[in-house]
């Protein structure tokens, strides 16, 4: 059985835009730890309000632009943070 994981693309989509996540902060009203934590791929979960907000400001109609699968080899180890 192969592993998955989930990974947030926020940071090549802020790069594309030419935004910095303080941007992206107040036009979403998201705070800016909680953006930093999805672009660092540091967060445990992907609350429904929170992915409205960015879609929208992002403009965003495909979800698998902000979120995709990951494959997780058996030899690498998942972090725990």
């Amino acid at each position: 059985m192969s592993n998955r994981t989930l990974v947030c693309d926020l940071k090549n989509l802020l790069l594309e835009k030419g935004w910095e996540q303080k941007k992206l902060s107040e036009l979403t009203g998201i705070r800016e730890a909680t953006i930093s934590e999805l672009v660092r791929n540091k967060n445990k979960m992907f609350p429904r309000q929170v992915l409205e907000k960015i879609i929208n400001v992002l403009e965003i109609d495909d979800i698998t632009k902000l979120i995709r699968i990951e494959y997780i080899s058996q030899g690498a180890k998942e972090s725990t943070d």
